[in-house]
């Protein structure tokens, strides 16, 4: 994990020396691709302003909203399609066409069904991330070794013991691999949730870096929304290595 770190962060270094150097040899201007240090010193003003925690923390509180709502939703009904095999074979191809269907789509009728306030925002968000972690939960649940489940049906377990004593743990993994799918995709929810109505929010100053044409501020926006998104990696990998550890061997 150390070693991990250190290549992360070494790369890291290099990418930016290399920005910076070819910013000041190639000429072009700040309009069109803003250095390192001139991000850093928009990320420092937005810091100092005392903006960035409250931008921070609203795009934080609406990824783990609309991510608890999709987990909620998914979870369960991957478990339920993935254990019952009649309702795999009935609402398994909608899932599919859904899937198929880039999540944009829905939203327009979001839009018009709740407005442009703050529920509209949380449910674009799970959108983005619902259909990902219910299909790879469903998969999960179908790969996994039959024999578990005849070995508890010979020790008379019920269905509902089966669900919650031998499906649910042996698909933790599984699960746990959604979220992380899952987030990466509501992340770019949070994203597309705050330039409809948002008046905070990482996305949101983003967005209004691009209406100005600062590609500075445009920069700082799009580099706290991915360290967030690292930050959340980061954060359900530990997770997964002490829930799951079989599924990390590196």
């Amino acid at each position: 994990m150390m070693a991990r770190s250190r290549g992360f962060w070494l790369s890291l270094v290099v990418l930016l020396i290399a920005w910076e150097v070819y910013f000041h040899a190639s000429g072009i201007g700040a309009f069109f691709l803003a250095p390192p240090s001139l991000v850093a010193e928009r990320l420092y003003a937005w810091l100092v302003s005392g903006r960035l925690f409250l931008d921070l923390g609203a795009s934080v509180l609406l990824l783990l909203l609309g991510l608890g709502l999709a987990a909620a939703i998914a979870i369960p009904m991957g478990l339920c399609l993935g254990f019952w095999r009649a309702l795999d074979r009935a609402f398994g191809p909608y899932l599919v066409v859904a899937y198929a269907t880039p999540a944009v789509v829905f939203l327009p009728l979001l839009l018009m069904w709740f407005g442009f306030g703050y529920t509209a925002r949380v449910l674009i968000v799970a959108v983005f991330a619902v259909l990902p972690i219910l299909l790879n939960v469903w998969w999960g649940v179908r790969a996994l070794d039959a024999s578990w489940v005849r070995v508890a049906e010979v020790f008379c377990a019920n269905r509902r013991e089966l669900l919650a004593q031998v499906v649910f743990p042996g698909s933790i993994g599984h699960i746990l691999s959604s979220l992380r799918v899952g987030g990466g995709l509501a992340l770019i929810g949070v994203f597309v949730a705050e330039f409809h109505g948002a008046t905070s929010g990482v996305g949101y100053q983003s967005i209004i870096g691009a209406k100005r044409m600062d590609i500075a501020a445009l920069l700082s926006g799009l580099l706290m929304l991915g360290a967030m998104g690292v930050a959340f990696e980061w954060a359900l990998g530990a997770v997964e290595r002490k829930w799951a550890p079989w599924r990390t061997t590196r």
